[in-house]
C-alpha cells in the first residue's frame, strides 16, 4: 500500500510532493510516516496537471517523493506523452527522488486520453520508481482492497518487511 511505501522511505522532515487536487489521504499518509507534504497547485487552467516547472520549483534537498496518479482521482485527468516526459526529465535532474506512480485508475481512460506509464518511458526512473496497481477500481472489486507494488528490490524490501508485520492475508469473500 502507499501507507507503507511513506513509511518505508520518508523519514522525520522529509519532503513529498503532492499536487493539487489529489487523493484526500495522500497528505496524510505522508504526515503518519513523519514526513512533510509538498502540496503544488494544479488548477482547472492548467488541466489539473503539475507542470514541469512546479515541479522542478518544489524540489529541495529535503525531498525524497513525487506523487503522480494518472489518471487522477479526483479530476480525471491524463498526462500526456510530452507531459510525462517532461516530468521525468526534471526527476533525471534529480537523482534522490522517488517517483511513487499511483497508476490505479490506468484502464479508467476516456474518449481520445490514453494512459501512459512514464517508468515505461524512460527506463532511468526505474532503479527509483514505485509503481501502485490494484484490483479495486479497474475491475469493480473496490471493497476487497487487492493491488500490488513494483519497483527495485532496495526499495520493495523493507515495504515487504512492513506488510508482513500489518496484515496476514487478504480478505476471502
Amino acid at each position: 500500500s502507499l501507507y507503507n511505501a511513506f513509511q518505508a522511505i520518508v523519514d522525520d522532515g522529509d519532503e513529498v510532493i503532492i499536487p493539487a487536487p489529489y487523493w484526500l489521504t495522500y497528505p496524510e499518509q505522508v504526515i503518519a510516516a513523519g514526513g512533510k507534504p509538498v502540496i503544488v497547485p494544479a488548477g482547472p487552467a492548467q488541466g489539473f496537471k503539475l507542470t514541469a516547472q512546479q515541479l522542478e520549483a518544489a524540489i529541495t534537498p529535503r525531498t525524497v517523493a513525487f506523487v503522480l496518479n494518472s489518471p487522477s482521482n479526483p479530476t480525471g485527468a491524463v498526462y500526456s506523452e510530452e507531459e510525462l516526459r517532461s516530468l521525468g526529465e526534471v526527476l533525471l535532474r534529480h537523482p534522490n527522488v522517488i517517483l511513487i506512480s499511483d497508476d490505479l485508475y490506468e484502464k479508467l481512460v476516456y474518449g481520445s486520453a490514453k494512459f501512459h506509464s512514464l517508468v515505461a518511458m524512460i527506463p532511468a526512473l526505474r532503479t527509483r520508481s514505485l509503481i501502485v496497481n490494484g484490483l479495486s477500481k479497474a475491475y469493480s472489486m473496490t471493497g476487497w482492497r487487492l493491488g500490488w507494488m513494483a519497483g527495485p528490490e532496495p526499495l520493495i524490501q523493507p515495504m515487504s518487511n512492513l506488510q508482513s508485520h500489518s496484515t496476514s492475508n487478504v480478505t476471502t469473500f
